[in-house]
């Protein structure tokens, strides 16, 4: 247990606080001799009497001189005033591990070899804390030596040289990364397994297939008329003949009925006939010839539009075969190229060869950069430089001193923050050793047993 806060007391309470009985203490005091004891009394009373502040006088002159400075003044004074209490804070954190203000309160045995273990585990981890925190300290020593090394080197415009052509190469490389293409690495994989003349070829043939296409298409389209046509006229010519037949029937009636009336007349009036006959007969014999041409006329034309129909039925055929064959190449030929079309088929051919052009000069691009690198690491090698591979990702650093001076002065600043931490656990460990020798002074019946625990954990982290 620790004490939760200072008792306050006057000057003149301490006497009776050195006037104390051992056995009132929170914690025994062991000593050699009597005038030990009472100065070790007197240390412990100190420690409990806080000293009384002092009236700040300047604090009043402090508020008006800011009262009559400029607004940028007391911006700067802001700054200073928070960087002054943030180390303030800091000291006082600090303080307030050590010994003389935080005594443990033990009551028994257990108390303080509980507190010397934990005290050593705090030493523990200090020690490794500063072992981490040296070693990186000794990185950033090293770092800035190195930069002295390479403006002292006498190949020191070699590097400066070979770093700016680092640093435009990375450019160039960026802007090729930077290229957005369609194609896909499946594409690029199928038409590397082709001749690059055998790939213009078949597009020249895709398209010329496509064409051929558009014109089977249109070649069907017709015939299809055609075809339609011809059937309209075979019917509008049967239509023909059917009404041949039934004038026919009609007329043959018709010349029955003259005949019947004609003889009918003869019997019943007695009178010469002779004419009507022949008149009868002769209307008969132009009507039977005129019907006989027309129906020879039909025939003859049916046969012809049946003749065109298979003709057109044939060729229908055989542009419909054309067109089939045509249409399958097309399709093979995209699945085989993994297209669409011929015009697809130009478009990724064309972005295929940008590709490869781009490929080609990435590749051109990454033999220089890694020739310069090398270069360059053997230059640095040579001016004693020991991180030789950190300064490849410092070349514009090497290649401009603007950015080299922000280097430094970062370095600067990393290295005098690890030499403030440092300063910090060293005093953090000090201070922890001052407890344990003050525990291990205040209990005399278990000083060996306390020596032999932190024998044991030096022995166990050794």
């Amino acid at each position: 247990m620790f004490f939760s806060g200072r008792r306050k007391r006057k000057e003149k309470e301490q006497e009776d606080i050195m006037a104390a009985t051992i056995a009132d203490l929170p914690f025994k005091i062991s000593s050699p001799n009597k005038e030990a004891g009472r100065k070790a009394m007197n240390e412990y009373a100190d420690s409990l009497i806080e000293p009384e502040q002092e009236p700040d006088l300047n604090f009043n002159m402090q508020m008006q001189k800011e009262n009559v400075a400029s607004k940028t003044q007391q911006k700067e004074d802001i700054s200073l005033q928070a960087s002054h209490m943030k180390e303030t804070l800091k000291q006082e954190i600090l303080k307030q591990e050590a010994p003389e203000q935080e005594i443990p309160v033990t009551v028994d045995k257990n108390d303080a070899v509980r507190f010397v273990r934990e005290n050593c585990q705090a030493i523990d981890e200090n020690e490794r804390q500063i072992a981490e925190t040296k070693k990186e300290y000794e990185n950033v020593t090293s770092e800035l030596m190195d930069i002295q090394r390479i403006e002292m080197a006498s190949e020191k415009k070699e590097i400066t040289d070979t770093c700016k052509s680092i640093v435009a190469l990375t450019s160039e490389r960026n802007k090729f990364k930077d290229r957005n293409f369609t194609i896909s690495d499946a594409q690029m994989r199928k038409f590397q397994m082709f001749d690059d003349d055998e790939l213009v070829d078949e597009i020249k043939k895709m398209y010329n297939a496509e064409s051929y296409q558009s014109a089977i298409e249109s070649d069907i389209e017709n015939l299809k008329k055609e075809k339609e046509n011809l059937y309209a006229q075979r019917k509008e010519i049967v239509a023909k003949q059917n009404t041949i037949k039934k004038m026919t029937k009609v007329l043959a009636v018709l010349i029955f009925s003259l005949i019947v009336l004609l003889v009918v007349i003869f019997y019943a009036l007695k009178a010469d006939m002779t004419l009507p006959y022949l008149g009868v007969v002769f209307l008969a014999g132009v009507s039977a010839a005129a019907l006989i041409y027309e129906s020879s006329k039909n025939r003859r034309d049916v046969i012809v539009a049946e003749k065109k129909i298979n003709k057109a039925v044939t060729l229908l055929n055989k542009v419909k075969i054309k067109y089939i064959n045509n249409i399958n190449m097309l399709d093979y030929n995209c699945k085989k190229y993994d297209v669409k079309n011929a015009k697809d088929f130009e478009q990724k051919w064309s972005e295929y060869c940008k590709m490869r052009e781009y490929e080609k000069k990435f590749r051109e691009n990454t033999e220089k950069l890694n020739e310069n690198s090398e270069n360059l690491l053997l230059m640095l090698k040579d001016a004693g430089v020991v991180d030789t591979d950190i300064w490849l990702n410092r070349c514009v650093a090497l290649a401009d001193p603007k950015e080299m001076v922000e280097i430094r002065h970062e370095l600067n600043q990393r290295r005098q923050m690890l030499r403030e931490q440092i300063e910090d656990y060293e005093q953090m460990k000090e201070n922890t050793i001052k407890q344990l020798d003050q525990m291990i002074n205040a209990y005399s019946d278990v000083r060996g047993e306390l020596i032999g625990i932190i024998k044991d954990f030096n022995e166990k982290h050794a």
